[in-house]
């Protein structure tokens, strides 16, 4: 296979067996079905759990992918799948695929409610992306918003042409290897880590004043004694530090309480104290 040098993956469904490490050996990448339609009746892909709990454990890129249909509600589909992956474990930085390669009068439509409805389900840290095919993505014209998982059975990339109205593809199923669809990343396995980790969002600082002591074993009259000074101060420079009080009230405070002590007061665990 010819294919650019990048990444590669595997999607897998119940038309597989189970995964083994030996399935997953040497990928970056993987990708499992949700959906198990009976009719129009949603069902869910009796190895999805195991599969995906495999990839995990295999240190892959991961990623859930759900066929659509769009004689069927889209966004109850999109709540299905979201709640499907989200039971089984789903982590920031995991993808959310909509499967949407059912050519119809509304199929853009369809792709788009989807689309829409995952993505406010699963919030910027679980990027939603599109799979599809020269013939129906053609018509999906409202969804290039969201990237491209191109199906194009192939040695060579897919010419920008064919994947318009999209101008780039994200993934390319390129064919098969060892009975499975095979995948290419549009980039290296470093490119792609980078492109998943860019959607978690980064942790909230926490605004950490001035540490004298979080000793919470030790009694205030105690700590006073080792810094010096009274139990009420300490309280009350932690407090005005932290901004519990305006500069007048603080001052008012400071004049009432200069020199009090709270007999057997003990400090709260975890709680940051302020010398004067």
């Amino acid at each position: 296979m010819a294919a650019v040098q990048s990444a590669q993956g595997k999607d897998f469904s119940a038309y597989q067996r189970p995964v083994t490490p030996a399935d997953l050996k040497g990928l970056s990448f993987a990708f499992t079905r949700v959906n198990d339609w009976s009719g129009t009746t949603m069902g869910t892909d009796p190895n999805f759990a195991h599969d995906w709990a495999a990839f995990k454990t295999a240190g892959l890129d991961r990623g859930a992918y759900w066929y659509l249909l769009p004689n069927v509600d889209p966004v109850a589909q999109a709540r299905y799948f979201f709640a499907a992956v989200k039971a089984a474990g789903l982590e920031p930085g995991n993808l959310l695929v909509c499967d949407s390669e059912v050519l119809a009068a509304n199929a853009d439509q369809a792709t788009h409610a989807f689309c829409s409805t995952l993505a406010s389900l699963a919030g910027p840290a679980n990027p939603v992306l599109i799979y599809t095919n020269h013939n129906v993505g053609l018509h999906l014209t409202s969804c290039t918003g969201w990237p491209l998982w191109f199906a194009w059975p192939s040695p060579t990339a897919p010419p920008p042409g064919l994947i318009l109205p999209w101008k780039t593809w994200l993934l390319w199923q390129w064919g098969t290897a060892g009975g499975v669809d095979a995948d290419a990343f549009n980039g290296t396995a470093t490119v792609l880590d980078a492109w998943a980790a860019s959607h978690i969002p980064a942790p909230v600082p926490v605004q950490c004043p001035v540490t004298v002591t979080t000793d919470g074993k030790k009694s205030l009259a105690q700590i006073a004694a080792a810094a010096g000074t009274q139990p009420s101060t300490i309280l009350r420079v932690t407090a005005i530090h932290d901004g519990a009080f305006s500069p007048l009230l603080a001052g008012f405070l400071n004049g009432i309480f200069h020199g009090s002590v709270i007999p057997g007061a003990t400090v709260p665990a975890g709680i940051v104290l302020h010398l004067p």
